[in-house]
């Protein structure tokens, strides 16, 4: 069998399409594969009916699987037809998509590598392509994924925002909290940046079952969503709260530390993620030092029983159980005299509708924040985006469930 026969064999190549030569570059390492269009007549890419060749364009080149780890191409005229109803159009060739600079089988591999490595830097290596290159066949895969998406019935929602790089710089990213599927992703987090949000989400869809969805109590999320989808509740989720309950023992460790620091004894001293971790976290040095903290007569320790008291109004069956409940931990707060958490109790109490909701609507924006942490790597490992267009195909690429393959396997 020679060359042309074995490249013919191995591409799937059928007449009209002929392999007219194979050149081995040794130096380069490369493979280039010389094609041919040997017919008069070809299909057209909207009908299918057979219509005559109108010319050929300039050669076109495209990357295919290494050939014995030589860098493959294949190269030829692109034939176009002239069709009686639909003009004039390049014809469809069976081992590359329109437009694509890859061929099927190597855009397969490609995004297979890809979500197998999470990691664009070094499957560009592995492929032996650039980063720009990298992100052309991403893109495409995303838009070919979304363009397959079904239209989905969302229940239940979270709407949260992420850092995209320094100088607060912000998406907006809306999930899927049932399936925790990435629906979509726009840029800033403004009320207009919500706004176009979930009017995309709106028209791509189904809405009309949502009941409810989880935020942060951050205004432009809260106005947009009782603008554009008045019939769901908001939802003040658990990980959210307890955040700002967090961030007001934290403030009250850091007052009380600037008290103590010039003590002889300082029980706060380097004590700031013994009072922010949950105790099943810690190891068994910061668990010892940290029993022997929390029963002193410190206001850091009477702020952390504060935020763990908190907890139960989560277990609340019921909507006047969870008021009552509520109700007698915010006078407990406005009587410790504790000034950072007397603010945090303010803040959830001009919060209450969002926060009374999550008894009957049970949704957290946990997986939202899982889903965080992978958007987070994935910016740590390609080592940021200075795109908002990359970012949000690098998001949805890994996160979005889309159907990407260029072709799909049966």
């Amino acid at each position: 069998m020679n060359d042309k026969t074995l490249y013919t064999e191995i591409l799937g190549l059928e007449k009209p399409w002929i392999v007219t030569n194979v050149d081995l570059d040794l130096v380069n390492e490369e493979v280039r594969i010389l094609i041919k269009y040997d017919s008069k007549t070809g299909l057209c890419p909207i009908c299918q009916k057979d219509c005559s060749v109108y010319d050929s364009r300039n050669d076109r080149t495209w990357r295919h699987l290494d050939t014995c780890q030589m860098k493959t191409y294949l190269t030829g005229n692109l034939p176009r037809i002239t069709c009686p109803e639909h003009g004039v159009h390049s014809i469809a060739v069976s081992w590359a998509e329109p437009y694509s600079h890859f061929t099927r089988l190597y855009e397969l591999f490609a995004i297979n590598l890809l979500q197998a490595t999470q990691n664009q830097t070094k499957a560009s290596k592995i492929l032996r392509i650039s980063f720009n290159q990298i992100h052309l066949i991403m893109n495409k895969a995303v838009s070919r994924g979304l363009s397959r998406r079904k239209k989905m019935d969302i229940k239940y929602m979270g709407i949260d925002e992420k850092s995209m790089k320094k100088g607060h710089t912000y998406i907006t990213v809306a999930t899927d909290t049932q399936t925790g599927t990435i629906i979509d992703i726009v840029e800033n987090r403004t009320q207009k940046a919500t706004r176009k949000l979930l009017n995309l989400i709106k028209s791509t869809h189904n809405l009309l079952p949502l009941k409810a969805v989880s935020m942060d109590m951050w205004k432009p999320f809260m106005n947009e969503v009782s603008s554009i989808l008045p019939y769901a509740a908001i939802v003040h989720d658990r990980f959210h709260v307890m955040k700002y309950l967090n961030d007001g023992v934290n403030k009250t460790r850091i007052k009380e530390n600037k008290v103590l620091k010039n003590e002889e004894i300082n029980p706060l001293k380097k004590s700031k993620y013994l009072f922010l971790k949950n105790e099943e976290n810690m190891t068994k040095k910061q668990y010892t030092r940290f029993q022997e903290i929390k029963d002193l007569t410190l206001d850091t320790s009477r702020a952390w029983r504060i935020k763990e008291n908190f907890k139960s109004f989560f277990d609340c069956d019921y909507i006047n159980e969870a008021k009552f409940y509520f109700t007698k931990w915010y006078f407990d707060v406005k009587e410790s005299g504790l000034q950072k958490m007397t603010k945090v109790a303010e803040t959830l109490l001009n919060h209450f509708g969002g926060l009374i909701s999550y008894i009957n609507h049970r949704i957290s924006n946990g997986i939202a924040e899982n889903l965080n942490g992978q958007i987070q790597r994935i910016k740590t490992v390609a080592r940021g985006f200075n795109s908002f267009f990359n970012f949000r195909n690098a998001i949805l690429f890994y996160l979005g469930k889309l159907d990407m393959l260029p072709h799909k396997t049966e």
